[in-house]
This record gives structure tokens, sequence and C-alpha cells, in this order.
């Protein structure tokens, strides 16, 4: 009987079983030749806390057990620590736009980039930190 209220305890807190991530493709934007992703859109699959600071132009996140700021400079502030990204993202209205290795920090995931189709998709990094797959809404 207690297996079966731990299982519905972890189903509970998962949200219900999570998609494959080939299910939920993401559009690249390109930009001086480099792919980037919206911050917004994959924090809104991966069910993230985000908040914007428009006056500082940056975005402070939570997912799991990761807090993460980043700006419009190439570091991001992962759990404190300073971490280097490829390219800076960069601002589109009020839309963030980061570098795929940014989303791979944040949410411990490995990318899948469909360079003739411009989607990526993600999946759980295999030793990396928990991952989960974003849901579709």
């Amino acid at each position: 009987m207690r297996r079966w209220v731990v299982l519905f305890c972890l189903l509970g807190c998962l949200g219900g079983w999570p998609l494959l991530a080939d299910d939920l493709p993401f559009d690249v934007t390109m930009s001086r030749g480099q792919p980037y992703v919206s911050l917004m859109a994959v924090a809104q699959a991966f069910r993230a806390n985000l908040r914007v600071l428009p006056a500082d132009r940056a975005v402070n996140l939570q997912f799991a057990n990761q807090e993460a700021s980043i700006s419009d400079g190439t570091v991001l502030t992962l759990n404190r620590q300073l971490i280097v990204l490829s390219v800076a993202p960069y601002w589109r209205g009020e839309e963030l736009y980061v570098p795929l290795d940014a989303v791979q920090k944040i949410f411990y995931v490995t990318v899948h980039w469909r360079i003739h189709t411009r989607q990526v998709t993600f999946s759980p990094a295999a030793s990396e930190g928990p991952a989960l797959i974003p849901i579709a809404r």
C-alpha cells in the first residue's frame, strides 16, 4: 500500500508522464550565424519560474534546484557560479533569445538541432543532473 502512495505522490509532483523530447520542437532563430531559441518559450515548456527584469535587461529563472540569471553578456550565472556561453543572448522586443548551450546548461539537457527544419528538441543529458522533458500544453 505504501508503494502505491509513494508512486502517486511522485506522479503528482511531476505533473503526469513527460513527453518524449522529439514531441515538442522549438523554432531556432539565426543571428550572426549562430542558433538561438526563445528562453521564454523553453521556460514555459519546462514549467520553470521565469522573471523578466526589464530595467536591467535581465532574466531570473528557477527550475528544479537550479537558479539562473542571464542578461546581455556572455556570462550565465547558474547556482551562483559564472558560466561563459558560446555567444551572448539578445533581446527581440520583450523576448530574450539565448544560444542553445544556455538551455543545455540550465536544464541539463542534450540539444538535438535539426538544421534543415531550423527546429531544436531536448532530451535528458546522460550523466548530468535530473532533467525533465518539456510538456505540451
